[in-house]
């Protein structure tokens, strides 16, 4: 699992976009796209909304980690967030929280050791003379 490494709270948290992250956003937010458009505003709510994310997101990071056989760590909500972040690591936040949604949606597609593209193989041979 592709994660976003963030300081939040005073600890190394990794904020993980899972399929449960996905379910509590849609609950919370709406969706995916609400949420970003909610944490954009450099307002009080847009804060509070980036908090809020980060929190789900951190939770599925730590229950990832310990589902990998890592020590626990405590985890986090958004109140602590919120108390514990200073302003110059407002910026870091929001843009972690569109890249863990990015990583989580991508896949890696890895090409079969098999397969030959011929027509690569054709232009290095034409390269080669």
């Amino acid at each position: 699992m592709k994660s976003v490494k963030i300081n939040l709270a005073g600890r190394v948290r990794y904020l993980a976009f899972t399929v449960e992250a996905m379910f509590q956003i849609q609950e919370v937010f709406g969706g995916s796209g609400e949420m970003i458009e909610a944490i954009k505003g450099d307002t009080r709510e847009g804060f509070s909304a980036a908090c809020k994310a980060a929190a789900i997101l951190a939770e599925q990071g730590e229950l990832v980690r310990r589902g990998l056989g890592y020590d626990p760590e405590p985890m986090t909500d958004a109140e602590t967030i919120a108390a514990t972040m200073a302003p110059s690591e407002i910026a870091a936040l929001k843009v972690a929280i569109p890249s863990a949604l990015t990583l989580g949606y991508g896949r890696e597609i890895e090409a079969d050791a098999d397969e030959v593209d011929l027509g690569l193989a054709e232009l290095n041979t034409q390269k080669k003379t």
